[in-house]
């Protein structure tokens, strides 16, 4: 069983990966985002232009080249990643080979629409000039210079879906997962569409943890780390459009747990138990010692250390009521510690 700790960026996903490595049967990794699947020019993309909407020969190629050179990232110094990037790229590679239905050398359009105006003239050259007018006329036989190269086509090949999961299984198993027992990755599946990646992976369940807006955009606005620069906190509109976009149209899976953090905290033991039902665990071994409630509560009702921010929480408790989190349940909260960010587990000025 594959389990994704997942959430919408900061959203308090980790404390899932940290309940679940109280449990001795589970196998946890999150030291790096596993994202390969939703990326951009990832195994969804591919997806989409070799099963699902392809266009020609010519999206197919570009999709799976643009897969081939995202797979290069994993080989850049100093980056958290699954494994090795000289082996993760052999895997991808290894995959492509076994999905592509046929190579050959050639050239599409694209070749000649790069939008980078003295390359595009080049290449334009070479295909209607230097190779038919002059190279072929004095070889007199078909020639391949650049712009054309390596050509990969593969339309709705029968082993996609089989390759893929196969090829997510052994970039776990390089990085020393036992494929027998239950794995918790973290972000293996987008928030917002976790089941778009299940059919990459073999036997996938996802939960996923939402966080009251309110908290997210101070949280946001206020946190020293560096990498919190993915949300629009400068104008409060832009917050509430993103916020809200990114969770529309939310579909209903049995794979699929949805649960707040705050629930997790303010509802620690009835959470658990959820948990535990949905993915068949128990023997509870080393409770609260390292998801501890009592620490995590300092990441809650940040407006009591931003009273200055009342009237744009007014304005999230407006437009963004179906997500909120009622605290007024809980009025006896006891805060002993100052929050928190999420991802990186530095505490921040208030």
């Amino acid at each position: 069983m594959i389990i994704g700790a997942c959430g919408y960026g900061a959203t308090g996903s980790s404390v899932v990966s940290d309940l679940l490595r109280e449990y001795d049967d589970i196998q946890v990794y999150d030291d790096f985002e596993f994202w390969m699947s939703y990326r951009v020019d990832g195994l969804e993309d591919l997806e989409y232009h070799l099963m699902k909407q392809y266009s020609k020969g010519e999206s197919c190629d570009a999709a799976i080249r643009r897969f081939l050179r995202k797979s290069k990232s994993y080989m850049v110094p100093f980056i958290n990643k699954p494994c090795n990037g000289k082996k993760f790229y052999e895997l991808s590679k290894n995959f492509i080979d076994e999905i592509t239905q046929v190579k050959f050398k050639g050239m599409y359009t694209a070749e000649v629409s790069s939008g980078y105006i003295l390359k595009d003239m080049l290449a334009f050259a070479s295909k209607k000039i230097i190779m038919p007018k002059l190279v072929e006329k004095i070889v007199r036989k078909r020639v391949y210079l650049w712009p054309c190269g390596k050509k990969y086509y593969s339309i709705e090949p029968n082993n996609f879906y089989d390759a893929a999961q196969n090829y997510t299984s052994a970039v776990l198993e390089a990085m020393g997962a036992d494929l027998s027992k239950p794995i918790c990755l973290d972000q293996p599946f987008s928030g917002n569409s976790p089941e778009s990646s299940f059919n990459f992976y073999k036997n996938p369940k996802a939960i996923v943890v939402d966080k009251d807006p309110r908290d997210l955009y101070l949280a946001a606005k206020y946190t020293k780390d560096p990498n919190f620069k993915f949300l629009p906190i400068e104008n409060i509109d832009d917050f509430i459009t993103h916020y809200k976009n990114m969770r529309k149209k939310q579909k209903n899976d049995d794979r699929v747990m949805r649960i707040n953090f705050e629930e997790l905290i303010y509802e620690y033991d009835s959470s658990v138990s959820k948990i535990e039902k949905f993915l068949g665990v128990s023997d509870h071994k080393r409770k609260k010692m390292i998801f501890n409630p009592n620490r995590s509560i300092n990441n809650t009702q940040l407006i009591r250390l931003h009273p200055e921010e009342v009237g744009n929480i007014k304005k999230i408790e407006e437009q963004l009521s179906e997500f909120l989190f009622d605290f007024n349940k809980y009025n006896s909260v006891s805060f002993n510690g100052k929050p928190f960010d999420g991802s990186s587990r530095k505490v921040f000025e208030q």
